[in-house]
Protein backbone atom coordinates (compact mmCIF):
# COMPACT_ATOMS: atom_id res chain seq x y z
CA UNK A 1 0.00 0.00 0.00
CA UNK A 2 1.28 3.48 -0.88
CA UNK A 3 0.40 6.82 0.68
CA UNK A 4 -2.52 8.37 -1.27
CA UNK A 5 -1.07 11.84 -0.72
CA UNK A 6 2.63 11.52 -1.66
CA UNK A 7 2.67 7.98 -3.16
CA UNK A 8 5.44 6.90 -0.76
CA UNK A 9 5.72 3.24 0.19
CA UNK A 10 7.31 4.23 3.51
CA UNK A 11 4.26 3.78 5.77
CA UNK A 12 3.55 2.31 9.19
CA UNK A 13 0.45 1.11 11.05
CA UNK A 14 -1.10 3.75 13.27
CA UNK A 15 -4.09 2.50 15.26
CA UNK A 16 -7.58 1.32 14.37
CA UNK A 17 -10.75 3.11 13.32
CA UNK A 18 -14.06 1.54 14.34
CA UNK A 19 -17.22 1.56 12.26
CA UNK A 20 -20.80 1.68 13.61
CA UNK A 21 -21.11 -2.09 13.69
CA UNK A 22 -17.82 -2.58 15.56
CA UNK A 23 -15.67 -3.59 12.60
CA UNK A 24 -12.20 -2.06 12.72
CA UNK A 25 -10.18 -0.59 9.88
CA UNK A 26 -6.43 -0.31 10.09
CA UNK A 27 -5.09 3.25 10.06
CA UNK A 28 -1.74 4.02 8.49
CA UNK A 29 0.72 6.90 8.81
CA UNK A 30 3.09 7.99 6.07
CA UNK A 31 6.63 8.46 7.34
CA UNK A 32 7.42 10.88 4.48
CA UNK A 33 4.54 13.39 4.69
CA UNK A 34 3.26 12.42 8.21
CA UNK A 35 -0.35 12.16 7.06
CA UNK A 36 -2.76 9.48 8.30
CA UNK A 37 -5.04 7.43 6.07
CA UNK A 38 -6.83 4.10 5.75
CA UNK A 39 -7.83 1.87 2.83
CA UNK A 40 -10.96 3.97 2.22
CA UNK A 41 -9.06 7.24 1.75
CA UNK A 42 -9.60 8.64 -1.74
CA UNK A 43 -12.71 6.53 -2.40
CA UNK A 44 -16.42 7.46 -2.20
CA UNK A 45 -16.50 5.53 1.10
CA UNK A 46 -13.90 7.80 2.73
CA UNK A 47 -14.98 9.28 6.08
CA UNK A 48 -18.12 7.12 6.26
CA UNK A 49 -18.64 5.13 9.43
CA UNK A 50 -21.19 2.91 7.75
CA UNK A 51 -20.03 -0.53 6.62
CA UNK A 52 -19.46 -0.92 2.88
CA UNK A 53 -21.94 -3.83 2.75
CA UNK A 54 -24.75 -1.59 4.05
CA UNK A 55 -24.10 1.13 1.46
CA UNK A 56 -23.84 -1.50 -1.27
CA UNK A 57 -27.13 -3.07 -0.22
CA UNK A 58 -28.83 0.33 -0.24
CA UNK A 59 -27.59 1.11 -3.75
CA UNK A 60 -28.64 -2.32 -5.01
CA UNK A 61 -32.23 -1.98 -3.79
CA UNK A 62 -32.38 1.59 -5.10
CA UNK A 63 -31.37 0.42 -8.58
CA UNK A 64 -34.07 -2.25 -8.38
CA UNK A 65 -36.66 0.49 -7.96
CA UNK A 66 -37.20 0.80 -4.21
CA UNK A 67 -37.74 4.37 -3.07
CA UNK A 68 -35.34 6.29 -0.85
CA UNK A 69 -37.71 6.33 2.14
CA UNK A 70 -38.52 2.61 1.82
CA UNK A 71 -34.80 1.82 1.57
CA UNK A 72 -34.15 3.92 4.66
CA UNK A 73 -36.88 2.10 6.62
CA UNK A 74 -35.49 -1.27 5.55
CA UNK A 75 -31.93 -0.42 6.57
CA UNK A 76 -32.94 1.53 9.68
CA UNK A 77 -31.41 4.74 8.38
CA UNK A 78 -32.53 8.19 7.25
CA UNK A 79 -33.76 8.87 3.71
CA UNK A 80 -31.42 11.84 3.50
CA UNK A 81 -28.50 9.53 4.32
CA UNK A 82 -29.49 7.21 1.46
CA UNK A 83 -29.65 10.17 -0.93
CA UNK A 84 -26.27 11.44 0.29
CA UNK A 85 -24.71 8.02 -0.40
CA UNK A 86 -26.18 8.10 -3.91
CA UNK A 87 -24.77 11.57 -4.48
CA UNK A 88 -21.30 10.49 -3.31
CA UNK A 89 -21.27 7.48 -5.58
CA UNK A 90 -22.71 9.37 -8.57
CA UNK A 91 -19.80 11.83 -8.44
CA UNK A 92 -17.40 8.91 -8.98
CA UNK A 93 -19.52 7.18 -11.65
CA UNK A 94 -17.38 8.52 -14.51
CA UNK A 95 -14.33 6.83 -12.98
CA UNK A 96 -16.04 3.41 -13.04
CA UNK A 97 -17.76 3.60 -16.40
CA UNK A 98 -15.59 3.79 -19.50
CA UNK A 99 -16.48 6.49 -22.05
CA UNK A 100 -18.50 5.45 -25.07
CA UNK A 101 -16.45 4.87 -28.21
CA UNK A 102 -16.70 7.86 -30.55
CA UNK A 103 -16.74 5.77 -33.74
CA UNK A 104 -19.70 3.56 -32.68
CA UNK A 105 -23.44 4.15 -32.53
CA UNK A 106 -25.05 4.14 -29.10
CA UNK A 107 -28.49 2.60 -28.63
CA UNK A 108 -30.55 3.30 -25.53
CA UNK A 109 -33.63 1.36 -24.48
CA UNK A 110 -36.22 3.41 -22.66
CA UNK A 111 -39.23 2.07 -20.79
CA UNK A 112 -42.53 3.85 -20.51
CA UNK A 113 -43.80 5.22 -17.23
CA UNK A 114 -47.41 6.13 -16.57
CA UNK A 115 -48.37 8.06 -13.48
CA UNK A 116 -51.92 8.31 -12.22
CA UNK A 117 -52.96 11.79 -11.19
CA UNK A 118 -56.60 12.26 -10.14
CA UNK A 119 -57.80 9.33 -12.21
CA UNK A 120 -56.79 6.11 -13.82
CA UNK A 121 -56.00 6.51 -17.52
CA UNK A 122 -55.07 3.54 -19.66
CA UNK A 123 -52.14 3.87 -22.08
CA UNK A 124 -54.59 3.72 -25.02
CA UNK A 125 -56.14 7.03 -23.84
CA UNK A 126 -52.73 8.64 -23.82
CA UNK A 127 -51.91 8.09 -27.51
CA UNK A 128 -51.46 11.81 -28.00
CA UNK A 129 -48.14 11.43 -26.14
CA UNK A 130 -46.71 9.36 -29.02
CA UNK A 131 -47.35 12.10 -31.60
Amino acid sequence: MNCPYCQSANITRNGLARLQNGISHQRYRCLECSRRFNERTGTPMARLRTPTATVSMAMNVRTEGMGARATARTLDSSHSTILRWEQRLAQKCADWSPPAPSDKDITEDVDELYTRVHGNFSPSRLRWLDD
